[in-house]
């Protein structure tokens, strides 16, 4: 495997990084040429990037079948639309080596955690915005071909203030560009910019979530579902915000991310990718 981090410049920024995490093809895995890829994109409410959801998800994919890349986006006192820019510069890198990092170009998926997940929702419902084209980013080099989201952030107005990280987000998205941000308003509220065009979407999330609302995730689904958008979507009946993967390995310090009924998510994820991917040779 190769490893290597490049930093990633932008109209708005030059400090992301775009880590990769590489398979080198072998004679005795002729069928793995042209791996899949998936970005992964972490939480942290724009105020850091976890490293429970970054290098740990992508080993477990790469384990699985996949070339795996994570973004470290710009976070507080950066502002929107920085990130989504960051988000789309590594999607146009990752299929503009596609040869050199031994990937399909056409099987690309993002998987975004909490603000990751808000991140990755955003630029698959908006890489055809004028904005981004006028930023020099053509939707087909953007756009991922599957999208996942863990918990995922997709409406600002489902904000619970008292618990952080969504009145962090607030401020990221809304407060340090202010109203005339790019894109600003299309942020608040993704599921509006739900088309036919969205990628088929994978969606996971717990009941009990007292900082990210369970109806993040079955709004955005219902806006899938609208829209005829493929789709398949997993509650959980417990576990608290950030879980991550939900066992050992992503198990933080207080000792309470894990949680055996929802661990699930990641083999059924892996399901799910095959079947958007049928000729890549996923393991699940």
């Amino acid at each position: 495997m190769n490893m290597f981090t490049q930093t990633l410049k932008t109209p708005l920024s030059d400090s992301a990084t775009l880590t990769g995490y590489v398979q080198t093809p072998s004679p005795e895995m002729p069928n793995k040429e042209h791996r899949p890829a998936i970005l992964v994109l972490p939480g942290g409410g724009y105020t850091m990037v976890s490293d429970r959801e970054a290098e740990p998800v992508a080993l477990m994919y790469a384990a699985h079948g996949f070339q795996a890349f994570v973004l470290r986006y710009s976070v507080l006192p950066a502002a929107w639309p920085s990130q989504l820019l960051e988000a789309a510069e590594a999607m146009k890198q990752i299929r503009a080596h596609a040869d050199e990092w031994f990937l399909d170009p056409d099987q690309v998926a993002t998987l975004g955690f909490s603000a990751g997940g808000h991140l990755a929702a955003g630029l698959a419902t908006m890489a055809d915005k004028p904005y981004l084209a006028q930023q020099g980013y053509d939707a087909k080099d953007i756009r991922a071909n599957a999208l996942l989201l863990g918990y995922a952030v997709t409406s600002l107005s489902l904000s619970a203030p008292a618990h952080g990280e969504p009145s962090q987000m607030e401020q990221a998205v809304l407060g340090a560009n202010g109203k005339s941000a790019p894109l600003l308003k299309e942020a608040t509220e993704l599921g509006e910019q739900v088309t036919r065009q969205t990628p088929p979407t994978f969606l996971w999330a717990t009941a009990t979530d007292h900082v990210v609302p369970v109806r993040n995730s079955l709004l955005f689904a219902d806006a899938l579902a609208q829209a005829h958008v493929p789709f398949a979507i997993h509650i959980f009946p417990t576990g608290h915000h950030g879980l991550s993967l939900a066992n050992v390995v992503t198990n933080g310090q207080g000792g309470t991310d894990v949680e055996p009924t929802v661990t699930p998510w990641v083999k059924l994820s892996l399901q799910w990718l095959q079947l958007q991917f049928p000729d890549a040779a996923i393991s699940d």
